[in-house]
């Protein structure tokens, strides 16, 4: 027990040099690895306004590429909602281009969702019926829970004036939907 107690002594500060050499890395140009792989929601820290509207971008592109899906396979309630998320989610990419633009916040932001999320999407265009069905309502409760615990740790400690506006902004909408998607399920 001691022996186990001394080794994770012993690598701890290679673990703290190792997120230093990660956060450093972290450039209004990059993706925010420790937002990505989990840090800052393990350790309570907030996300930045660069990693609000990343995250955003990229849930509004999953949002459009799954009213793609939704329209071949859905039955009308689900084509529907799709219909709306994809709306809203064209509304939220005109906002986050002018907040990029003309915050000087000069985001390159990705042109496809992460290799994850396409996964997620490519699992949908195999499926038809009642699955297809069960895993979009699936995915879009965990993409809108996602979206909404992402605006909400940001505004505990908004650092962008813009952005937490924005964020205020798309946080009802956010729940409206998910209220919707419960309703669907």
């Amino acid at each position: 027990m001691i022996r186990l107690i001394a080794g994770l002594v012993a690598i701890l500060p290679a673990i703290v040099v190792f997120a230093g050499a990660i956060a450093g890395s972290e450039t209004p140009r990059k993706r925010s690895l420790l937002e990505d792989i989990g840090f800052k929601r393990l350790f309570g820290w907030p996300p930045n306004e660069h990693d609000v509207l990343r995250l955003l971008h990229e849930f509004n592109m999953v949002q459009l590429r799954s009213y793609g899906l939704a329209e071949t396979r859905g039955d009308e309630r689900i084509r529907q909602f799709a219909a709306t998320q994809a709306e809203q989610a064209r509304q939220r990419e005109i906002e986050i281009g002018r907040l990029n633009m003309f915050g000087l916040l000069n985001i390159n932001f990705a042109p496809d969702p992460s290799l994850i999320r396409r996964n997620e999407l490519a699992g949908l265009q195999g499926e038809v019926g009642a699955a297809f069905i069960r895993d979009y309502l699936d995915n879009q409760k965990e993409d809108i829970d996602g979206a909404i615990g992402l605006l909400r740790r940001y505004l505990l400690h908004p650092d962008n004036d813009d952005v937490r506006r924005f964020a205020k902004q798309q946080l009802p909408q956010l729940e409206q939907a998910r209220e919707e998607l419960l309703k669907l399920k």
